[in-house]
């Protein structure tokens, strides 16, 4: 066995070089391509797969809205291959929970391509940094003794994967404000955030749209971010209706005591990946489970309504 392993890695390396050789050699260069001052990834996605009327997907999700009670929702759909996009309450600004956690840890990691920090260096867990609601149920950070040393890497894990309200204490008491400021100028999006705190479903989506196309991190770092976040347990709301074999980097919500829920990310239908935001402002005369469920069958709803529509068109 243990020879037939570095076997394996040494095959699977050699096919991996092979096939990236083989789509290096096949894109052509801009001025031999047939179409050269046509988006070069048209080489390569299907003209059926740039869907640009969603207009019959934009009146399922305007009438869930309605009878859901649009004016406590915030919904943000975009088709990624045209920019084709729907948007409910782009002006309303709700409580955006552990939305959050993404420009911080985005901002940690700009940290360390300006070679000031490491994945590899060390942050200490403080006193105030502990926070028993959020993390992993077998393992969450708050359990470790204060002077407990985590690396950076296992704190954006935890952050992103388990949304570890410890591991968000932690980095953003050694981060500086004009770094997680950094985030918003440097991706244009100074409305992410209203002078509560509170955020818009479009607005928000600029983050993963950012990672999508690598814009703001390297490649190797969207990439890294995006698989954390992919790699989320939590299916009680847009998850709930994306099938367990299609990617869905996503960032999960809630809070109870201010009866916020919400969910955003990316689902990578093959050929047709598509951005989804949804933000409830939930109902505080409803009991608090009665509330949530209401909320997360809302979001099941759209996010059932907009798979079959990509899947079907």
């Amino acid at each position: 066995m243990k020879r037939i392993l570095p076997a394996f890695i040494c095959i699977s390396l050699l096919i991996s070089n092979a096939v990236t050789l083989f789509l290096l050699l096949r894109r052509p260069d801009a001025s031999a391509r047939q179409y050269p001052l046509i988006d070069p990834s048209r080489d390569y996605t299907p003209q059926r797969d740039y869907i640009i009327n969603i207009q019959p997907l934009s009146n399922e999700i305007n009438k869930l809205a309605d009878a859901f009670g649009r004016d406590s929702i915030s919904i943000y759909i975009e088709f990624l291959n045209t920019g084709a996009n729907i948007s409910i309450n782009p002006s309303l600004y709700l409580w955006p929970a552990s939305l959050p956690k993404v420009p911080i840890a985005m901002a940690v990691v700009k940290k360390i391509e300006k070679g000031d920090w490491r994945y590899s260096n060390e942050l200490i867990l403080m006193p105030q940094d502990k926070d028993d609601k959020s993390g992993d149920e077998e393992d969450s950070l708050w359990e470790h003794p204060v002077g407990t040393r985590f690396t950076i890497e296992v704190l954006l894990e935890e952050l992103l994967k388990n949304s570890d309200n410890t591991a968000q204490r932690i980095l953003y008491r050694n981060l500086h404000a004009d770094e997680i400021d950094d985030v918003v100028v440097e991706l244009g999006v100074e409305k992410l955030f209203d002078e509560e705190g509170k955020m818009s479903a479009k607005e928000y989506s600029r983050l993963f749209r950012s990672l999508y196309t690598a814009s703001y991190l390297t490649r190797e770092n969207s990439q890294k971010l995006l698989t954390y976040l992919d790699a989320s347990p939590h299916e009680q709301f847009l998850a709930g209706s994306v099938p367990d074999d299609v990617p869905f980097p996503h960032k999960y919500g809630e809070n109870v005591s201010q009866r916020a829920y919400a969910d955003a990310g990316i689902v990578y239908f093959p050929n047709r990946p598509y951005l989804i935001t949804v933000m409830v402002q939930g109902n505080p005369e409803l009991d608090i489970e009665e509330d949530r469920n209401r909320a997360a069958q809302l979001m099941q709803q759209i996010s059932k309504e907009a798979y079959e529509y990509f899947l079907n068109k």
